[in-house]
């Protein structure tokens, strides 16, 4: 037999072999046993479906100021500093530049979108 044909047939049932063996699946006739605890559990589609770590509602808005709480440097002073550093603040109106509706009234549609709805 020649080199050629023997690489050939190799090939050729290195691509058979998993098409004959019918992939992954047991051909065995045993049948499947359930434990006891997978027939005490109902069926995934009975279970309601929650998230396994629930999530805070949290609202970031502060209802005084019209901003989000989290940039709200009114109820919380800690916050200017960084505003300066950024050079977003309003000497005149002691406030962010980027929060300054006295300044900048186009900034209000922009603060009624964030608003959260029934706050």
């Amino acid at each position: 037999m020649s080199i050629a044909r023997t690489c050939r047939m190799f090939g050729l049932a290195l691509f058979a072999a998993p098409l004959l063996m019918g992939g992954c699946e047991c051909n065995s006739k045993a049948p499947h046993t359930e434990t006891e605890a997978a027939k005490k559990q109902p069926a995934a589609a009975e279970k309601p479906k929650e998230p396994l770590v629930k999530k805070a509602e949290l609202v970031d808005w502060c209802k005084e100021h019209g901003v989000p709480e989290s940039v709200c440097t009114r109820c919380n002073s800690e916050l200017i500093d960084g505003f300066k550093k950024k050079g977003d603040w309003c000497a005149k109106h002691d406030l962010p530049d980027s929060q300054c509706l006295v300044c900048h009234p186009e900034l209000k549609a922009k603060f009624e979108a964030m608003k959260p709805k029934g706050g």
